[in-house]
């Protein structure tokens, strides 16, 4: 069996060197009242008991001249804001009182985002936090800057194709994949492919290939490779430069296609 007590002091207070009195408040259920005097002021602190909250001012001052400052609060029983999902729905009774927890689910093509169940705090706040209800399906992706996708297909379970216009390279994943309402990877990038910057740089590096090729010994060859790279004041770092660019050259030729 439980009992429901009701804590009030009711009390007369006179303000010291005055014969006016501060008039008495009215009784507020479920709370203890603390009041002392302070500089001439009647000083009173309300404090719910346990399960309730506070609505109103918790501290209320009296003063001789004015009255109390503010109107009595009100010890309300502990509750939340009744939860809300747009495009689901949850289980709870309303009003949603300290402890009591709430279940969720969303509607058809729709999924979870968050934790399937909350309870109400002490502090009248959900925890954890309520979830949302997404779109299982995807959005329209980003283009990259000079590039493009290929699919129109952007349900859940669907895969898009990136490429990039003539000149650049894909740099991140061509492939890209809704999955239940995102796309699983970040948006790749296509890069301008830089051709050489000087037309001697190529020739010297062509004369110092051909020179390895002309013999078949493979001492010989590098010896004359080495010679070559020397004639044309051309480091390995150069040579290195120049066949990165040659790669990248073909590999832009030996793609399947590129954005119209």
């Amino acid at each position: 069996m439980f009992f429901w007590f009701v804590c009030y002091l009711v009390v007369v207070w006179p303000i010291s060197g005055s014969d006016e009195r501060c008039p008495e408040l009215p009784s507020v259920d479920n709370s203890i009242f603390v009041v002392e005097e302070m500089e001439g002021q009647i000083l009173g602190t309300y404090t719910c008991m346990n399960g309730y909250h506070l609505v109103g001012e918790k501290n209320l001052f009296c003063s001789a001249s004015e009255g109390w400052n503010a109107p009595t609060p009100k010890c309300h029983l502990g509750h939340c804001p009744a939860p809300v999902l747009l495009n689901g729905e949850f289980s709870s009774q309303l009003p949603v009182n300290v402890r009591d927890k709430a279940t969720f689910q969303c509607h058809e093509g729709y999924i979870l985002k968050g934790s399937n169940w909350s309870q109400c705090g002490e502090d009248q706040t959900w925890v954890p936090p309520l979830p949302i209800c997404k779109k299982r399906d995807c959005g329209p992706p980003e283009k990259p800057a000079h590039g493009c996708f290929e699919g129109r297909d952007f349900n859940s379970g669907s895969t898009i194709t990136y490429y990039c216009e003539k000149w650049y390279q894909l740099v991140g994943p061509q492939e890209r994949q809704c999955i239940d309402g995102e796309w699983n990877s970040t948006l790749p990038a296509c890069e301008l492919i830089q051709e050489a910057p000087k037309s001697a740089l190529q020739t010297a590096s062509e004369e110092a290939l051909l020179a390895f090729q002309e013999s078949k010994e493979p001492c010989k060859a590098v010896k004359n490779f080495v010679e070559r790279l020397n004639e044309n004041g051309l480091t390995m770092e150069e040579l290195k430069y120049f066949l990165e660019i040659k790669k990248a050259e073909l590999k832009v030729k030996m793609l399947p296609r590129h954005c119209s």
